[in-house]
C-alpha cells in the first residue's frame, strides 16, 4: 500500500512537473511574441567592462581635445545651414548692437576672473549668487560651470549629466553653440560667450528647491542583477534607489546631488522633505517634429538635430558602441519610434556568448539596455536610445548603439519623425 501510494504520488508530481514546464513554455512564448508584436529591439550591448575601469578611462577621456582636429568641427557648415545661418547672425548681430546695454543692466551678471572656484562649504544662496569666473575652460569645477551647464541644458544644448565641472561634453557643446550663434568657435566660455546663454535662457537662478513628494517616494524600486537570465524574471527594469531617479529627473550625476546636498540621506527621504537641485529644462510631453535632420559625430561623441531651416534646435552627447562604425557619409533613416520597448537579448549578435544560449526577454524601464526609448534606424540592430548609465554617456563605451541620456532620448522622440534622416560623420581613427 505504501508502495503504490509512493508511485502515485511520484506519477502525480512528474505530471505537475510536466505540466509547469508546458506552462512555462507557453508563458516565454507569449512573452517573445508580445516582444514581436510591439517591435524587435535587438541590438549587441557589448560585454560589460569593470565599472572601476570605466569610470578611469571617463576621467581620461574628460579633456581629450582630440574632437577639435575632426572634420565636422572643422569644416564649415552645410550650404543651407551656412545660407540660414549667415542670415539669422546677421539680423542678431543687429540686434545685439541696439539691445547690448539694455540686456547687460537687465541681466546684472558679475564677472571676475582668476579665482579658484569649489562647492564645498557654500550653500544654495552663495551658489546661485556667486560671480561667473571667466574663461571657463580646462579641469575647472563651481558655481559658473554650474550656471553654464543648466542654461545650455534650458536651451536643449544638453551636456549630459550636469556634474559642475568643465569637460569634453560641456566643451563641444559650447562650441555648437559658438557656431550657431556667430561667435567665436573655441569651446571655451568667455564673457561673450556666456551672456549669450544666460541671456537666451533667461538667466533663471542655477539651483532651485524640490520638495520630494509622495509619486517620487513610491517606485517600485527593484535591485538589477548582472545576469541577463536573471533579469528577465522582473517585470520592471525600473530605478534601483530615490537617487538615481531624482538624479534622471533632474538630469545631475547622482554624486553631484549628494554634493549638493550634503546633509540628505537620499535612502531617509521622505514626501515634504525638501532637496536643492540643478533648474533644467521639463520633459517635452507632446510631439513636435522640429527636427528634419540628425546629424551624429561618431568620434566627436556628439548627436546635433536640425530643423528645416538648418538650424540646430537639439543636442547631446552621445556614445557609439563598439563595432557601430558606419562610414563617414552613410545616410540612413529613422523607421519606428518605441517609447517603453521591450528588449530581445539574442545571443547570436554576441561574439563572447555561444550561439546555443537561450535568447531572453527583457521587460520594459530606465534600467533597461536601451533605456525607456528606441529610435530603430534602418540598417538592422542600429538605433538611437536611452541608457542605464547615464554618467558614462560622451566617452567611449562598449555599450550599445547610440546611446543618449533617457531624458535627451526622450526628447529626441518627440522631434524626430519617422523618415527623418540621420546622418553618420567623423569615423573612428579618421580625421
Amino acid at each position: 500500500m505504501k508502495r503504490n501510494a509512493i508511485f502515485i504520488t511520484a506519477l502525480l508530481l512528474a505530471a505537475c512537473t510536466r505540466e509547469q514546464a508546458h506552462q512555462a513554455k507557453e508563458n516565454v512564448q507569449k512573452k517573445a511574441q508580445r516582444v514581436a508584436d510591439a517591435f524587435d529591439v535587438s541590438s549587441p550591448l557589448g560585454k560589460p567592462d569593470d565599472a572601476k575601469e570605466r569610470a578611469k578611462q571617463r576621467e581620461q577621456e574628460r579633456f581629450d581635445a582630440q574632437w577639435r582636429q575632426l572634420q565636422s568641427f572643422r569644416a564649415a557648415q552645410q550650404a543651407a545651414a551656412a545660407q540660414a545661418q549667415a542670415a539669422q547672425a546677421q539680423a542678431a548681430q543687429a540686434q545685439a548692437a541696439q539691445q547690448a546695454a539694455a540686456q547687460k543692466q537687465a541681466l546684472n551678471i558679475q564677472f571676475v576672473s582668476g579665482q579658484k572656484e569649489k562647492f564645498k562649504g557654500l550653500d544654495f544662496d552663495a551658489i546661485n549668487n556667486a560671480p561667473v569666473n571667466v574663461p571657463i575652460s580646462g579641469d575647472v569645477h563651481g558655481p559658473s560651470v554650474l550656471k553654464a551647464q543648466v542654461y545650455l541644458d534650458r536651451l536643449h544644448f544638453s551636456v549630459g549629466a550636469i556634474d559642475g565641472r568643465w569637460g569634453r561634453n560641456s566643451a563641444i557643446t559650447v562650441w555648437l553653440w559658438q557656431r550657431a550663434h556667430g561667435l567665436e568657435t573655441t569651446g571655451d566660455v568667455d564673457e561673450t560667450t556666456f551672456r549669450s546663454i544666460a541671456e537666451a535662457a533667461g538667466a533663471p537662478p542655477a539651483l532651485v528647491r524640490y520638495t520630494i513628494t509622495d509619486d517620487d517616494l513610491k517606485g517600485p524600486f527593484v535591485h538589477i542583477p548582472d545576469d541577463v537570465y536573471e533579469r528577465e524574471h522582473l517585470n520592471c527594469l525600473c530605478y534601483e534607489t530615490v537617487r538615481e531617479e531624482l538624479g534622471e529627473h533632474f538630469h545631475a550625476d547622482q554624486d553631484f546631488l549628494e554634493t549638493l546636498n550634503p546633509d540628505v540621506k537620499f535612502s531617509q527621504l521622505k514626501a515634504g522633505d525638501s532637496i536643492v537641485v540643478p533648474n533644467v529644462r521639463g520633459p517635452l510631453t507632446a510631439d513636435q517634429h522640429d527636427v528634419v535632420k540628425v546629424v551624429i559625430s561618431i568620434s566627436g561623441n556628439s548627436l546635433t538635430g536640425y530643423d528645416a531651416g538648418g538650424n540646430p534646435v537639439f543636442h547631446a552627447p552621445t556614445t557609439v558602441g563598439a563595432g557601430y562604425d558606419p562610414s563617414p557619409d552613410e545616410t540612413l533613416k529613422i523607421i519606428k519610434i518605441v517609447d517603453h520597448p521591450h528588449f530581445h537579448y539574442d545571443p547570436t549578435l554576441y561574439h563572447e556568448v555561444p550561439d546555443s544560449m537561450p535568447d531572453a526577454h527583457l521587460a520594459p524601464g530606465p534600467n533597461s539596455p536601451v533605456g525607456p526609448v528606441w529610435i530603430a534606424l534602418s540598417k538592422e540592430h542600429y538605433g538611437i536610445h536611452g541608457t542605464n548609465e547615464p554618467e558614462s554617456i560622451g566617452y567611449a563605451s562598449s555599450h550599445g548603439c547610440v546611446r543618449l541620456t533617457n531624458w535627451d532620448a526622450m526628447e529626441l522622440q518627440h522631434r524626430v519623425s519617422e523618415g527623418t534622416i540621420v546622418a553618420f560623420v567623423d569615423a573612428k581613427g579618421k580625421t
